[in-house]
């Protein structure tokens, strides 16, 4: 009676551990592992055991939580005192999700539901890897030169955007290259925007959209000469015509860039018919890394936006990002 007192307050209760065969994981893969539960001094009733992805993300100072995944393991079984089960773990990483970046971290937290008693977790970090043809992409502009922004990887409405600065031959030419990254079957596209030095201590944001495919991100020298021509086209476009600062050049007779500036997706922050400008931002935003994230975001801000809040001051550490889960 006494043991079956304490284990009520989780002494002498039921534990779980989760062991992962590898703590890293590449968007799309499957992450694999073990259950490892042991019983405690009395037989206890589980209701169900669960693992839940935690999302932890970083903006404007503060720390946001969300679940992305709630993954069902087991339910409604008994475990004796001191028996010892292994179930086993199998999750595959949807295309999707943001990945991993000194803003945005994950944690496996597993929950085993004891019946009548003190319920048992485990905690796991992981770290979600980009897809490979992204991860190419970071590789070919490390060898052009550029670095990852300590910022690089934050959330936005559009998805997950990520940010560059040159240490190489654009140093001083270029101030930022900053991208979403679209992972196609043939390839990956981005839709760049490429900040380049004018005048005294101007700058002037020249947009492109770049498309790679899985075979020249095969061949380091040809995506890097693809990267290459679009920044240095983009560095002579600010260059050679006189247009007011802020505005976008387009090349609609080059292959590499053949959208103009005006199909970039935007926010428009318009407060009448606020469900057809979640629709056009989710819409663009489904496709991207942090889109599903992203877009939930959107569905959750709707009425905020309606009543005339602000989306840039929401997405920047707003009460819209505090409560409730993505999925």
């Amino acid at each position: 009676m006494w043991k079956k007192f304490l284990s009520k307050l989780g002494i002498g209760a039921a534990k779980v551990d989760l062991v992962l065969h590898r703590p890293h994981v590449r968007l799309g893969e499957t992450l694999e592992g073990e259950f490892l539960l042991e019983g405690g001094s009395v037989a206890q009733q589980i209701r169900k055991l669960d693992v839940l992805l935690q999302l932890e993300v970083q903006a404007e100072g503060k720390v946001y939580r969300r679940t992305a995944a709630v993954i069902p393991v087991a339910s409604s079984f008994t475990i004796q005192p001191g028996e010892r089960k292994v179930l086993p773990f199998s999750y595959t990483l949807p295309l999707h999700l943001p990945i991993s970046r000194p803003t945005v971290r994950y944690t496996f937290v597993t929950h085993l539901d004891i019946a009548d008693g003190a319920d048992a977790y485990d905690q796991d970090a992981i770290h979600i890897l980009p897809p490979m043809a992204l991860e190419q992409v970071f590789s070919v502009l490390s060898a052009l030169g550029f670095r990852e922004k300590a910022t690089s990887g934050s959330i936005t409405p559009h998805g997950q955007e990520f940010a560059f600065f040159p240490a190489g031959e654009f140093q001083g030419v270029v101030q930022e290259v900053e991208f979403f990254a679209l992972v196609e079957e043939e390839g990956v596209r981005l839709y760049m925007e490429i900040d380049v030095r004018h005048g005294f201590g101007g700058e002037r944001e020249m947009k492109r959209e770049l498309f790679i495919s899985n075979e020249q991100l095969r061949d380091p020298a040809a995506s890097a000469r693809l990267l290459k021509e679009a920044i240095d086209e983009a560095v002579h476009a600010a260059g050679s015509f006189a247009q007011p600062s802020g505005h976008s050049w387009a090349t609609p007779h080059s292959p590499i860039y053949g959208h103009p500036a005006g199909h970039y997706p935007s926010i428009h922050h318009s407060h009448h018919g606020g469900h057809g400008w979640a629709g056009a931002i989710g819409g663009f935003a489904a496709g991207m890394l942090a889109g599903m994230v992203a877009e939930e975001l959107l569905d959750d801000v709707v009425d905020d936006i309606a009543d005339g809040l602000d989306v840039d001051d929401w997405f920047d550490g707003g009460d819209g990002f505090d409560g409730g889960d993505l999925l």
